[in-house]
C-alpha cells in the first residue's frame, strides 16, 4: 500500500510524545499515511510566500519505525503539460536519529512516496506526477 491522505485522529493526537511529532493543525488537520510501512508525515510549518516576496519554505515530520525525522522542503513552481499539472519539490534539510542512519536509502524514498502523495495541500491525486529533488549535505 502506498502513502493515503487521512484526516488525522483524534487518539494521535492525545499519544504520549504527540508534543515531538509537532502536529500543526492550523496548518493541515490531514496526515499522509502508508499503514503498511507504518509511516507517516505531519506538515509543521511553513514560511514565507507571497505576502513576505520570499521563497515558501514548508517543514514537515516523517515518523517510521518510531522514530521521527525533520524535513525542510521548498515547493517549486508547478509544471503544466497538456496531460495535467506536475508538482515538484526540493528537500534541503533532512535530520535523521542515528537509528536510521544505516537506512538512509529507505528513508528518501519513504519522503518520495510521501511527498506523492501531499502534492501541493495534500492533494497529490491532482498532479500526474510529483518529483522530489534532494539537495541535502554530504553528511547529515
Amino acid at each position: 500500500m502506498a502513502f493515503v491522505i487521512e484526516k488525522i485522529p483524534q487518539e494521535e493526537l492525545a499519544k504520549p510524545g504527540a508534543e515531538q511529532i509537532g502536529f500543526n493543525l492550523k496548518l493541515s488537520t490531514d496526515w499522509a499515511i502508508d499503514h503498511n510501512r507504518e509511516a507517516f508525515i505531519v506538515a509543521n510549518r511553513k514560511v514565507g510566500g507571497a505576502y513576505e516576496g520570499t521563497q515558501v519554505t514548508e517543514y514537515y515530520t516523517l515518523s517510521w519505525k518510531n522514530e521521527l525525522v525533520r524535513i525542510v522542503a521548498d515547493p517549486l513552481p508547478k509544471t503544466f503539460t497538456e496531460n495535467g499539472a506536475i508538482m515538484s519539490w526540493r528537500v534541503y534539510g533532512l535530520t535523521l536519529p542515528e537509528t536510521l542512519q544505516n537506512q538512509r536509502q529507505e528513508v528518501l524514498q519513504l519522503v518520495r512516496d510521501a511527498f506523492s502523495a501531499i502534492g501541493e495541500f495534500f492533494n497529490g491525486y491532482r498532479f500526474i506526477s510529483v518529483t522530489v529533488e534532494f539537495r541535502l549535505p554530504a553528511a547529515n
